[in-house]
Protein backbone atom coordinates (compact mmCIF):
# COMPACT_ATOMS: atom_id res chain seq x y z
CA UNK A 1 0.00 0.00 0.00
CA UNK A 2 1.13 3.47 -1.14
CA UNK A 3 1.02 6.54 1.09
CA UNK A 4 -0.26 9.86 -0.71
CA UNK A 5 1.85 12.46 -0.78
CA UNK A 6 0.00 15.88 0.64
CA UNK A 7 1.44 19.19 1.27
CA UNK A 8 0.84 22.22 3.30
CA UNK A 9 2.28 25.45 3.63
CA UNK A 10 3.37 27.81 6.77
CA UNK A 11 4.93 30.79 7.73
CA UNK A 12 7.93 30.92 9.91
CA UNK A 13 8.88 33.62 12.50
CA UNK A 14 10.79 35.69 10.00
CA UNK A 15 7.24 35.74 7.75
CA UNK A 16 9.04 33.55 4.97
CA UNK A 17 6.74 31.28 3.46
CA UNK A 18 7.62 27.57 2.87
CA UNK A 19 5.55 24.79 1.18
CA UNK A 20 5.85 21.31 2.39
CA UNK A 21 5.24 17.92 1.35
CA UNK A 22 4.27 15.00 3.21
CA UNK A 23 2.59 11.41 3.29
CA UNK A 24 0.39 10.70 6.07
CA UNK A 25 1.58 9.37 9.23
CA UNK A 26 5.08 9.80 8.08
CA UNK A 27 5.15 11.68 11.91
CA UNK A 28 3.31 11.30 14.92
CA UNK A 29 1.91 15.03 14.24
CA UNK A 30 2.84 18.17 12.46
CA UNK A 31 5.22 19.38 15.59
CA UNK A 32 7.65 16.29 14.78
CA UNK A 33 7.51 16.67 10.92
CA UNK A 34 8.59 20.11 11.61
CA UNK A 35 10.88 19.72 14.10
CA UNK A 36 12.60 17.12 12.01
CA UNK A 37 12.84 18.91 8.48
CA UNK A 38 12.36 22.27 9.45
CA UNK A 39 13.08 23.73 12.71
CA UNK A 40 15.97 22.92 15.11
CA UNK A 41 14.88 24.38 18.20
CA UNK A 42 11.09 23.53 19.07
CA UNK A 43 9.04 21.52 20.57
CA UNK A 44 10.67 21.61 24.43
CA UNK A 45 8.37 19.91 25.80
CA UNK A 46 8.76 17.10 23.65
CA UNK A 47 4.88 17.07 21.87
CA UNK A 48 3.26 16.98 26.02
CA UNK A 49 1.34 20.48 25.06
CA UNK A 50 2.93 21.84 27.95
CA UNK A 51 5.25 24.04 26.71
CA UNK A 52 3.48 26.33 24.35
CA UNK A 53 6.63 26.28 21.90
CA UNK A 54 4.94 25.07 18.89
CA UNK A 55 2.42 27.34 18.73
CA UNK A 56 0.64 27.50 15.60
CA UNK A 57 -2.31 29.89 13.90
CA UNK A 58 -4.44 28.42 11.50
CA UNK A 59 -4.39 31.04 8.32
CA UNK A 60 -6.39 28.26 5.89
CA UNK A 61 -8.64 25.65 6.06
CA UNK A 62 -9.79 23.72 9.55
CA UNK A 63 -8.34 20.94 11.80
CA UNK A 64 -11.10 18.79 13.03
CA UNK A 65 -8.61 17.29 16.08
CA UNK A 66 -10.34 18.45 18.94
CA UNK A 67 -8.70 20.71 21.51
CA UNK A 68 -8.02 18.59 24.67
CA UNK A 69 -7.58 20.11 28.46
CA UNK A 70 -3.58 20.28 28.28
CA UNK A 71 -3.80 21.90 24.69
CA UNK A 72 -6.56 24.40 26.08
CA UNK A 73 -4.75 24.62 29.45
CA UNK A 74 -1.32 25.58 27.78
CA UNK A 75 -2.66 28.10 24.74
CA UNK A 76 -4.41 30.18 28.14
CA UNK A 77 -0.92 30.63 29.52
CA UNK A 78 0.56 32.09 25.76
CA UNK A 79 0.60 35.24 24.65
CA UNK A 80 -0.97 36.24 21.20
CA UNK A 81 -3.37 33.10 21.22
CA UNK A 82 -6.99 33.44 18.86
CA UNK A 83 -9.61 31.58 18.29
CA UNK A 84 -7.76 30.14 15.07
CA UNK A 85 -4.19 28.76 17.75
CA UNK A 86 -3.56 25.36 18.20
CA UNK A 87 -0.41 23.56 19.30
CA UNK A 88 0.88 21.57 16.39
CA UNK A 89 2.43 19.15 18.76
CA UNK A 90 -1.08 18.10 19.27
CA UNK A 91 -2.33 17.60 15.49
CA UNK A 92 -2.26 14.38 13.81
CA UNK A 93 -0.50 14.54 10.71
CA UNK A 94 -2.88 13.16 8.49
CA UNK A 95 -4.67 14.02 4.74
CA UNK A 96 -6.76 16.92 6.68
CA UNK A 97 -3.78 18.96 6.88
CA UNK A 98 -3.54 18.96 2.75
CA UNK A 99 -3.65 22.40 1.70
CA UNK A 100 -3.93 24.50 4.67
CA UNK A 101 -1.97 27.45 5.76
CA UNK A 102 -0.72 28.15 8.88
CA UNK A 103 1.59 30.40 10.50
CA UNK A 104 4.36 29.85 13.71
CA UNK A 105 4.40 32.37 16.58
CA UNK A 106 7.39 33.80 18.58
CA UNK A 107 7.52 32.77 21.34
CA UNK A 108 8.58 34.58 24.27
Amino acid sequence: MTKENYHFTYYDEFKKKHHTDFKTNEYHNLMELLFDKYLEEWGDCKGRAWCGTCHIQIIEGEISEKIDTDEKNTLSKIEGVTPKSRLACQIPLNSELNGIVFKIMETS
